[in-house]
């Protein structure tokens, strides 16, 4: 029931993102060539293909965590992870006024998770996870920036730390995978799609699979309470 009860939110969540994305304003300076978001939001059958994006990762995600109070922040994160993955791939951007909110949304369903197993360790996992997760990816935004002309976002940085409180609490392996996997599927994934032109290599989305990584983690082996 668990598993049922979470696609559809989450189906429910990722069909929303044509709302979303007609009140997300536009970057300050966007490059010339992106796409407006009130244009994204247009496409077509994209109401139906990211619910049904956000209800297969949800699913996936309930079947693999045994206790239900481990699944709202996933619920939601798989919902609106899936808008973040569509506008990235489309504009090489992570709008900050989407995560940010994410960020506070994630934060209160690892500690409403944490009160509801009884378990402190819960919230204070997540959040060394966060810090630790945060600050490798601001070195990776350090080093990107001043040695490939910005290769990594400053977006990814914000979206890592989303992703690690999530994994977090569900424990420090699935912290490891989640990352870990984001980085393979963006280098192999990446590398595969330029060859075939199929992506600008200089315009590089890397927030897909930092979204399908984390759903890799959290469903790599059984949680802390599962």
């Amino acid at each position: 029931m668990s598993i049922v009860i979470s696609a559809l939110v989450a189906a429910l969540i990722g069909a929303a993102c044509p709302e979303i994305l007609r009140r997300v304003p536009e970057p300050p300076d966007p490059a010339g060539d992106k796409l407006p978001y009130a244009v994204l939001a247009e496409f077509r059958f994209l109401r139906i293909g990211l619910a049904l994006a956000a209800a297969v990762l949800a699913a996936v995600v309930a079947w693999r965590i045994a206790d239900p109070g481990l699944l709202p922040v996933w619920v939601v994160l798989t919902g609106v992870g899936v808008w973040l993955a569509f506008i990235d791939w489309h504009t090489q951007l992570l709008p900050y006024r989407i995560v940010a909110p994410l960020y506070v949304v994630s934060l209160a369903l690892v500690a409403l998770s944490a009160w509801l197993l009884g378990d402190r360790d819960v919230l204070v996992n997540a959040l060394i996870a966060n810090a630790v997760v945060y600050a490798l990816f601001r070195l990776f935004h350090w080093f990107g920036n001043r040695f490939f002309a910005g290769a990594f976002g400053y977006g990814d940085v914000r979206l890592s730390a989303v992703l690690a409180l999530a994994l977090g609490a569900l424990g420090y392996s699935q912290v490891f995978v989640g990352i870990y996997a984001g980085f393979i599927l963006g280098a192999v994934l990446g590398v595969v799609l330029s060859r075939l032109k199929l992506v600008d290599p200089r315009g590089y989305a890397f927030g897909p699979y930092m979204v399908v990584g984390a759903v890799i983690g959290a469903a790599w082996g059984p949680s802390f309470y599962g």
